[in-house]
């Protein structure tokens, strides 16, 4: 199965930068992360690139993999389905919505020094629209569970928020306006 790897440009594009990054930010005493990371106040000083970047480094080895499952798995059943172009689109989309609602939400309340490094709001935003465009299809998560179309969005939806009563919202923004990005990302859109 993992020869679909190579089906879509943008995914093994998308996983090699995610894997790449990821590695590097290990390795290299964080200098990477810290210039890639989602972090208001440095945003606000005109480093827009990290509106972007910030979904590509992982800073653990299971979010790693998990991140790059998601990718994989969802994300390539959607190229599959919609094309990359149309892929690539919903994803900056909502990596960049996510950014700025999250950039000043934590300007307005404070917490402009917010550092956030990871793709869980894009693999949630992938799960949802996965969901949307497949709600007949079936996933089987660790083999005791069989979720399906709208059972899947509210299950990622009710996991970033019951994170956010945790952490608090400001640090769970991206991820929680990422789930509602794709819960309400026009249907025409998704549709191929």
């Amino acid at each position: 199965m993992l020869w679909r790897l190579g089906s879509s440009t943008l995914i093994r594009f998308w996983i090699v930068s995610t894997l790449g990054a990821s590695i590097i930010a290990a390795l290299d005493g964080g200098w990477l992360a810290s210039w890639a990371a989602l972090v208001p106040s440095r945003i606000w000083r005109g480093e827009v690139w990290r509106l972007v970047t910030w979904s590509l480094v992982e800073s653990g080895p299971m979010a790693l993999v998990m991140t790059c499952l998601a990718i994989y798995k969802f994300g390539g059943e959607l190229a599959v389905r919609w094309g990359d172009r149309r892929l690539r689109r919903f994803v900056v989309t909502i990596v960049v919505v996510a950014a700025v609602v999250t950039t000043v939400l934590a300007t307005v309340t404070g917490n402009s020094s917010l550092w956030r490094c990871g793709g869980w709001a894009v693999t949630d935003a992938l799960v949802i629209a996965w969901a949307r465009q497949f709600p007949n299809s079936t996933l089987v998560l660790y083999g005791l569970v069989a979720l399906r179309g709208r059972e899947l969005i509210r299950l990622t939806v009710a996991v970033a928020v019951v994170f956010a009563l945790y952490v608090g919202p400001i640090t769970m923004a991206p991820e929680l306006v990422a789930c509602l990005c794709a819960a309400f990302y026009p249907a025409a859109m998704l549709r191929r």
